[in-house]
């Protein structure tokens, strides 16, 4: 008796569902200001900021997450300390490659 219960229980039956509808939006062009990949922060500082500055408040953050994993005892602290690191060294070169993939579109734009 209870294998039939069972058998046609849905989770549908015991909850509401709590997600408002999606809607979809107009056909209305994006314009050119409003066009972005997702990664605002990144695309304004790709657009605003100095890449020399950039790198230096990296290289700070760096030197200040390698004094850290010095200074702390556990294990657990050292890794988490080196997993920062790491994260941070991949997020310079990234900024690197991004500063340098836009230099290169804008000298080909001007030629």
């Amino acid at each position: 008796m209870a294998d039939d219960k069972l058998k046609s229980f849905k989770i549908g039956d015991s909850q509401r569902p709590t997600a408002a509808p999606v809607t979809q939006k107009g056909d209305q062009p994006a314009s050119e200001e409003s066009v972005t990949l997702g990664f605002a922060r990144i695309e304004n500082m790709l657009e605003k900021e100095d890449p020399v500055a950039i790198g230096e408040n990296l290289n700070t953050l760096l030197k200040n997450l390698e004094e850290l994993q010095s200074t702390v005892t556990t294990n657990k602290e050292k890794l988490a300390a080196k997993k920062a690191i790491a994260a941070v060294e991949r997020a310079v070169d990234l900024m690197d490659f991004l500063f340098q993939t836009k230099t290169q579109l804008e000298s080909n734009a001007s030629e």
